[in-house]
């Protein structure tokens, strides 16, 4: 069994400048999972962030990382410290060129030098900053040194990445390729990554697990596939866009930003390959990304496509519908399932 990436139980940090406390009376994650935290400013996320990536104690509780209590000795929280890494909001840089920048985390982690200069062009690419390799730091604008913030951390290849407001930053034609690369990076690595956003849609839309902390509490929402955006209406019926160009339909009249949420239930998987037969309204593609079995007899499947769901579906169904990992699927819901959250 893999033991938890973080297990926290009453665990309480204070500023006593300001009179905030932050309480968390018992947090688990677990391996391989993406988990964003949503909240107003000044509840609680950045701390708790802090708190993962071990740049200070709690002051009262608990927190264990892969088991272990990293506080019982500063050779030990260091080399935890290795494990992760956190991508604070605004970023900071070194002094000195990109490449410099990059080669820091590879050179104190022993990482052989003959490597550097590919695993440098590498994660360049990925994020969007091919090139950029002799430039100072220093002359980035503010997009581009959170992107180098981000390939920083992306180079030395940690199980666990903590990102403060990934996106915050970036021009708006490349959050996409953010939020890309957070996917990736977690389906092709297995990566932990853990992020805060005041981004309700990305938080939802990228998320295994979404946390909220209001008040230094933490508040977690349900299993439920959560999408937000503009509504509109026909005076009939209502739609939304979680993505340019992609609808989400349910009945009543709505008008202005709303959430709403789907039933993992109450979503339908039909086979790819009958897509010439099959229409209707909600009626999206998508590929198996994550096949798990709970104790129940159900499967717990991620289906990442034109938008990504969780659907919950009886095990000896799988082999009925032919539904294995990474095969092409049809994902369709009813108008009449959706709940909408104002």
């Amino acid at each position: 069994m893999k033991k938890s990436v973080y297990f926290i139980e009453n665990m309480a940090f204070s500023y006593k400048e300001n009179h905030f406390e932050l309480s968390v009376e018992k947090l688990e994650i677990e391996p391989g999972t993406i988990v964003s935290m949503l909240g107003p400013n000044g509840s609680g996320k950045t701390t708790l962030l802090l708190l993962l990536g071990l740049i200070f104690p709690p002051q009262q509780g608990q927190i264990k990382v892969y088991g272990e209590n990293p506080w019982t000795s500063r050779e030990k929280v260091l080399k935890m410290r290795r494990e992760l890494v956190l991508v604070p909001y605004p970023s900071y840089l070194f002094k000195g060129s990109v490449f410099n920048n990059l080669c820091f985390g590879l050179k104190i982690r022993g990482v052989p030098e003959k490597e550097w200069k590919n695993r440098v062009s590498e994660v360049l690419e990925m994020v969007d900053l091919s090139g950029f390799e002799k430039i100072p730091a220093s002359e980035l604008s503010s997009g581009e040194a959170q992107r180098l913030a981000l390939a920083r951390a992306l180079i030395i290849k940690p199980r666990v990445l903590l990102f403060d407001e990934p996106t915050a930053s970036v021009d708006s034609n490349r959050v996409s390729t953010i939020e890309g690369l957070i996917t990736e990076v977690n389906q092709k690595q297995g990566t932990t990554i853990i992020f805060s956003t005041h981004n309700f849609s990305q938080g939802f839309r990228l998320a295994d697990r979404v946390i909220y902390l209001s008040n230094g509490k933490i508040t977690e929402y349900g299993h439920e596939n959560y999408f937000s955006g503009k509504a509109e209406t026909d005076g009939k019926i209502s739609w939304l866009e979680p993505k340019k160009g992609v609808k989400i339909f349910f009945p009543g009249v709505y008008q202005g930003r709303i959430t709403c949420a789907i039933k993992p239930n109450q979503i339908e998987l039909l086979p790819y390959e009958q897509k010439e037969m099959i229409s209707g309204l909600n009626l999206f593609f998508g590929r198996v990304t994550r096949l798990e079995m709970a104790d129940n007899d159900i499967a717990l499947i991620r289906v990442s496509g034109t938008l990504n769901f969780r659907v919950n579906l009886r095990i000896e169904d799988l082999a009925i519908k032919k539904i294995s990992l990474s095969s092409e699927i049809l994902v369709r819901f009813a108008p009449e399932v959706v709940e909408v959250i104002k």
